[in-house]
């Protein structure tokens, strides 16, 4: 980890990324397989260092998620990397019936999560992937906010004895974290502790809570938390309890607001019988053309200025 630390200066895909070569490093079980996607998933560093365990397996994600469950048996853990949108749609059935029903340890990262693919469209932009793969029995969904914890959470999947999906955003991303903390799976972050509201926020996402959570403070003294809830599932449940007795609560992710992080923090506070004030922010139930990420965060209202105005109406 000597090469990965709070406050880098690193994309979260970069990091990603990088950080396959160090569990190659440690891990001799570790294998990659990509989808024609060596270079912009990262890949090309772990290809190039063990070249006997990369398998480029061409545009084909359901052959890759079939020969990866294959990998399992012959005592590999396959890391594999795609874009989201193709490894969540495209591959279901094999991530479903080959990987989740066997509970089998494939690591599936995918990139150009949320709108972070914006630019190329809404074929390649992850916005249904947390409630494809969520949906699936047995999956463990990360979905880190910056790149000391993008090599966090690459290094913490690898224990898991099932199967994980590593949410990436291809959305360069400030650093949230300053200083090292201990990462749990299943364990929310608190970057930012207070006690007037609380944003409840995944990847891409944080770093714009953490920008209005200050300007809330400094501009109406409100001392707004922010939960970094980089395990979608299992949801840290605890935490969203803990939030709610704020008695304001804005969960945010860039992805549709159907069956993604919203849903599950709602379903939480539902069966939790506890009641506060809540929204749910993320993208719209239609598509939209091509257009830049930032432009497509701020007019669905999940922009650092979209969460600072949704806080101090509740306020």
């Amino acid at each position: 980890m000597a090469d990965f630390y709070p406050g880098m200066n690193l994309d979260i895909r970069a990091a990603a990324g990088k950080y396959l070569t160090e569990l190659g490093k440690k891990y001799p079980d570790v294998l990659l397989l990509s989808a024609d996607l060596t270079g912009n998933a990262g890949a090309a560093e772990f290809a190039k260092t063990y070249p006997d365990r990369y398998f480029n397996m061409g545009i084909a994600e359901q052959n890759m998620a079939s020969f990866a469950a294959g990998l399992t048996y012959e005592g590999f853990k396959p890391y594999l990397v795609t874009m989201s949108p193709f490894i969540s749609m495209r591959a279901c059935e094999q991530v479903r019936s080959d990987v989740c029903y066997c509970a089998l340890p494939v690591r599936f990262i995918g990139n150009n999560s949320g709108y972070s693919g914006g630019i190329s469209g809404a074929t390649h932009c992850g916005l249904e992937d947390c409630a494809i793969m969520g949906a699936m029995g047995n999956m463990t969904i990360l979905e880190p906010c910056d790149a000391y914890e993008a090599a966090l959470a690459m290094e913490a999947s690898y224990a898991v004895k099932g199967p994980v999906y590593i949410r990436i955003t291809s959305f360069a991303t400030p650093a949230v974290y300053t200083e090292p903390f201990v990462y749990e799976i299943g364990k929310a972050g608190v970057p930012i502790k207070g006690d007037d509201g609380a944003f409840i926020v995944s990847g891409a996402i944080v770093s714009y809570a953490v920008a209005a959570a200050k300007r809330l403070k400094e501009e109406l003294g409100a001392s707004v938390r922010v939960v970094d809830m980089h395990t979608i599932k299992p949801l840290d449940e605890a935490a969203v309890l803990a939030a709610a007795k704020t008695g304001r609560v804005i969960a945010a992710q860039d992805h549709t607001k159907i069956g993604g992080l919203g849903w599950a923090v709602a379903n939480t506070l539902a069966q939790g019988g506890v009641a506060c004030k809540f929204k749910v922010l993320g993208a719209p139930d239609h598509y939209v053309p091509l257009a830049t990420t930032p432009y497509l965060h701020k007019i669905n209202g999940y922009d650092a200025d979209g969460l600072f105005e949704a806080m101090k109406a509740m306020l």
